[in-house]
């Protein structure tokens, strides 16, 4: 006689507990998987906007840098540094003034040749000073 027996049971198979044992584990990881991508998510959100905020901060930094070099270091006005022609014609009457005694003596200072020599901190002599303000 043959025997026939059953292909499907009430009772689940081995290899059937298995497979949904390795599928529920499957969904787990995946699941695990999700809630890492998220946390990476906001962890990387959070991290640009650091970035972004200290971009900012170099660009507020940088412009406030240019104001203080535009404000310190601008080169003058070429034009204030050119003599003015009154000062030209004081330094020219000086010139003249004092032009006739440096061609007698080489020195246009007003020389006193009886005044005694100065004697410095070394003992040596070095030479007159005239006191002309009194």
């Amino acid at each position: 006689m043959v025997a026939i027996t059953a292909t499907n049971s009430a009772t689940p198979s081995v290899q059937a507990s298995i497979g949904k044992a390795r599928l529920e584990q499957a969904r787990n990881q995946a699941d695990q998987a999700e809630s890492n991508a998220r946390d990476l998510r906001a962890q990387a959100d959070a991290a640009e906007q650091q970035a972004q905020q200290s971009q900012d901060n170099v660009r507020k930094i940088a412009s406030s840098v240019q104001l203080e070099e535009a404000t310190y270091s601008q080169p003058r006005d070429t034009r204030s540094l050119e003599v003015p022609a009154k000062v030209q014609k004081l330094i020219e009457q000086m010139y003249q003034a004092t032009s006739e005694k440096r061609t007698l003596s080489g020195n246009p200072l007003k020389t006193n040749s009886d005044a005694p020599a100065v004697v410095n901190s070394q003992g040596q002599r070095t030479g007159r000073i005239v006191n002309i303000s009194a």
